[in-house]
Parts: structure tokens; sequence; C-alpha cells
């Protein structure tokens, strides 16, 4: 073999390595993307559900006072006030998601919507859970409904709400670390 031939074989050999490593990274980034995607779509989906759950409580309650529950209208207004504030959070939050598109934005601009995101639900997971209480609680006071029963009752939905709660905070976490890592992991193929 001359010299000629033996680079010929080396320039082949090397292309070939370089084509590898270009299908490698791909891969590698087509993985990270559905790895971040399939967290993205779990809050996505918690989300919407959310939303819908804020909904019906807020028919359901007029409902109930149609259906003859004996609800004082000044109890009646605080729920009603406190669920569509709730709402309109939600519906804000569901907004900010739904923009949420790693196949059309820029990583540092889903960095950037999910770093929004991630703020705004710590704050409300914050807020939420004392308000919720609160409200409870000057309900209770509104309706004279003091009694040990009610006491008993509300402090056991309490719990597990609170229980439903904290639970779903933490798979939410969990999704959001994973979109944070994927994002980050997607910054380095840029």
């Amino acid at each position: 073999m001359n010299l000629d031939e033996l680079k010929k074989g080396w320039g082949v050999l090397n292309e070939r390595l370089s084509q590898n490593e270009v299908i490698s990274q791909r891969i590698i980034k087509e993985m990270i993307l559905c790895k971040t995607n399939s967290a993205y779509d779990n809050i996505y989906r918690a989300s919407k559900w959310s939303l819908m759950v804020i909904f019906f409580a807020g028919l359901l309650l007029p409902f109930a006072k149609m259906q003859g529950m004996p609800i004082y209208r000044e109890t009646f207004i605080a729920m009603e006030t406190f669920i569509f504030l709730g709402f309109l959070f939600e519906g804000y939050m569901f907004y900010l998601l739904s923009r949420f598109n790693l196949n059309t934005m820029k990583v540092d601009e889903a960095m950037r919507s999910m770093l929004k995101y991630k703020k705004m639900y710590i704050n409300n997971q914050r807020c939420a859970k004392y308000g919720a209480l609160l409200i409870i609680i000057v309900c209770m006071g509104l309706q004279n409904a003091f009694t040990p029963l009610v006491i008993a009752l509300t402090i056991l939905f309490t719990l597990i709400a609170f229980f439903l709660g904290y639970t779903q905070d933490k798979r939410l976490r969990q999704s959001l670390q994973e979109i944070e890592d994927g994002l980050r992991e997607l910054k380095e193929y840029e």
C-alpha cells in the first residue's frame, strides 16, 4: 500500500466517523426532546384538570344553593369570589403552558417561559393553601357552623385536600425539574 491509498482510506473512515457523530447527536437530542415533552405533557394535563375542577366547583355552588342548600349570601359571595379568582389564575397558568412549544421556540426562550411558569406556580402553592384555609374558616364563621361535627368534617376534608395537593405538588415539581434539566441539556446541542 502506498501513502495515497492510506490517506484515501483514512479520509473515508474519518468521514464515516463524523457522520456517525452527527447521527448520534441528533438521536441524543431527540431523546432529550421526547423526555422534556413528556414532562411538559404531565404538567399540561394536570393544569387542564385543575382548570376543569375549579370551573365545575364554581358551577356546583350555585346549583347547590338553587337546590335549597342553606348558604348565607355573604358565604356564597366569598366562596364564589375565591373560586372565580382561582379560575382566572389557573387560566393564566394554562395560557402560559399552552405557549410552551419546544419545536418552535429557541431553548433560551423556552427556559424563560418555564422559569416564569415555575415562579408563578410556587407562589400559587404558597398562597392558595392558606387562602383556601382562610376562606373555609371565614365561611364557617359566617354560617355559624362551628359545631363539633362540622369542625371534624372540615378538618378531615382539609387534611385530605392538603395530602392530595402535596402529592400533586411533588409530581409537578419533579416534572418541572425534568423540563429544566432537559432544556439545559438541549442548550448544549444548539
